[in-house]
């Protein structure tokens, strides 16, 4: 099994349903002026990853970060954008695991794919492991339009079991 596969979707193909949760699409300097969802998110990178500055690393050479908030307006979700104006890469999509299953990862993805059409973006690609999460990332992207391509999966190391 490969190590990550990528995933290539058009997003005028498709609608997007709205969600129950609010959804932000913010610049990295409108996120990090919204300081209390930066704290939320170090948490939950921390909680996932245990590491912190790689992240914000990305975040500031991010073109968009996509956030969505409960009905507090506390952080449940998210995902950084680079944006190459006909094609967008979408990197570092993440849940609050305590919010895995509610939707609120669905309402970032919406969301993404709805600007990405709203801006006449032709291609919005992004890469997964396809053993996280037991096998299903490929089946939650699909939901968006997302097809695997695996003749551009990247496979896994030398002795490594997939």
């Amino acid at each position: 099994m490969p190590s990550e596969i990528l995933m290539i979707a058009s997003p005028a193909a498709q609608k997007y349903p709205a969600s129950r949760f609010e959804t932000k699409f913010l610049s990295p300097n409108e996120f990090f002026d919204e300081e209390k969802l930066v704290k939320r998110h170090d948490d939950i990178v921390w909680k996932i990853f245990r590491t912190h500055g790689k992240f914000m690393k990305k975040v500031k050479s991010a073109s968009w970060f996509a956030v969505a908030v409960n009905e507090k307006g506390d952080y449940v979700s998210s995902a950084f954008i680079i944006d190459g104006h006909e094609v967008w890469i979408i990197e570092n999509v993440m849940t609050d695991p305590e919010q895995q299953s509610k939707g609120a990862g669905s309402a970032v993805m919406a969301q993404i794919m709805r600007e990405a059409k709203k801006r006449n973006v032709q291609w919005v690609i992004l890469h997964c492991d396809p053993a996280k999460n037991d096998g299903q990332l490929p089946k939650f992207y699909s939901k968006f339009g997302f097809r695997v391509y695996p003749e551009l999966a990247r496979p896994a190391p030398a002795g490594v079991e997939g």
